[in-house]
């Protein structure tokens, strides 16, 4: 039987979403490939949305953004932390790539640690990139505003070097340090329960509209939620323990629903730009009140994709802070739905695509 690893960043819940979404279709349509996942992406996500055939090794490879919650970066802190993380470099790329030899695997995939092709290279076996950005991308906006780090994003742009193709995702930034470029369809996941029933599940009543409050892995600190109790003609819904004391605030157990059945089920995605979200909002057809995540490049790349594909306005940090969403909310619901529709049968393209290219190495 033939093997694959794939690696997956840490960083959020975007690059674990679409990749479990990538590999469950992977097993399923080629279950004679066996696949290993390696990441130090939040081990409850891959217990609720990972095939169960999968084994998941647990191993930093990339640090992606420190932030400090969902909208705050740390921009210096994650370069200095970056450089820290290079003097363990080499162990790690050399302890990789012995383990994928002695375990037998024909390709690895990645999404996106950069490491993880330094470590198929040195194994001497190919290695794909799943992605819309590398992270040498993201580093190099960083270091525009703080330049002292070009040994960083030169260990970065080395490693990606070492990738022989990536399958680039739509919204995708420039990637000159990979020279086979391959474009794939929206990777998306799609809601299978109805919304009405869904809607019912979580007691939405009749004639009231449903927000999907949706800040990710990193949460959002120092919100005051008591003004959204006025907006009567809302009720809003979140995953997670929550001090929410109004009649129109529900939180949710995490993993009650799969979270694309509540994105198909809300009227609207309240959210940062984030690629997870946004692109379950586009394939479900849901309408997105976004606001700043700050300074990170992949941010103008989502918005221009959400205002093409996607019903959707912006609402500034303060006014989501205070919870002054009502007039932004009607104004949403106001607008016209896009004319033009995007693939999103990403994940079909993929799975078969690194099939094929695990029968060719």
């Amino acid at each position: 039987m033939k093997k694959l690893c794939y690696y997956i960043s840490g960083h959020g819940l975007g690059h674990a979403s679409r990749s479990c979404h990538i590999i469950n279709t992977l097993r399923q349509r080629h279950p004679q490939l066996a696949v290993e996942v390696v990441s130090d992406a939040h081990d409850w996500f891959f217990k609720g949305f990972l095939d169960s055939s999968v084994p998941v090794r647990r191993r930093t490879m990339d640090l992606g953004v420190l932030q400090r919650d969902s909208l705050v970066m740390q921009e210096e802190q994650t370069l200095q932390r970056y450089r820290e993380f290079l003097r363990c470099r080499e162990t790690l790329v050399c302890e990789e790539a012995k383990d994928l030899r002695q375990g037998g695997v024909s390709l690895v995939a990645a999404d996106i640690p950069a490491t993880a092709f330094a470590a198929a290279a040195m194994a001497g076996i190919p290695g794909v990139g799943i992605s819309n950005f590398t992270w040498d991308w993201i580093y190099q906006g960083l270091a525009e505003k703080f330049p002292d780090y070009q040994d960083v994003l030169e260990a970065l742009e080395a490693d990606y070097g070492k990738a022989s193709r990536l399958l680039r995702l739509p919204f995708h930034g420039d990637i000159p340090a990979i020279d086979t470029l391959e474009d794939l369809p929206l990777v998306a996941r799609r809601g299978t329960r109805e919304p009405r029933e869904v809607r019912m599940a979580i007691d939405i009543p009749e004639g009231c509209r449903f927000g999907l409050v949706s800040f990710g892995g990193f949460g959002l600190q120092g919100y005051d939620f008591r003004p959204l109790a006025r907006l009567k003609n809302w009720v809003f819904v979140t995953e997670g323990e929550k001090n929410w004391k109004a009649d129109n605030l529900r939180s949710l157990p995490a993993g009650m629903f799969p979270y694309p059945d509540l994105v198909r089920a809300a009227d609207a995605v309240i959210t940062k730009p984030g690629y997870g979200i946004v692109s379950e909002a586009i394939a479900n057809d849901t309408a997105v009140l976004y606001t700043s995540r700050g300074d990170f490049r992949e941010q103008a790349l989502l918005v221009a994709g959400m205002r093409r594909y996607a019903r959707c306005r912006f609402i500034d940090n303060q006014a989501l802070r205070a919870g002054l969403w009502g007039e932004a909310l009607e104004e949403l619901m106001r607008q016209p739905w896009p004319a033009e529709t995007l693939r999103s049968d990403g994940h079909l393209v993929a799975a078969d695509r690194l099939a094929q290219l695990v029968d060719e190495a």
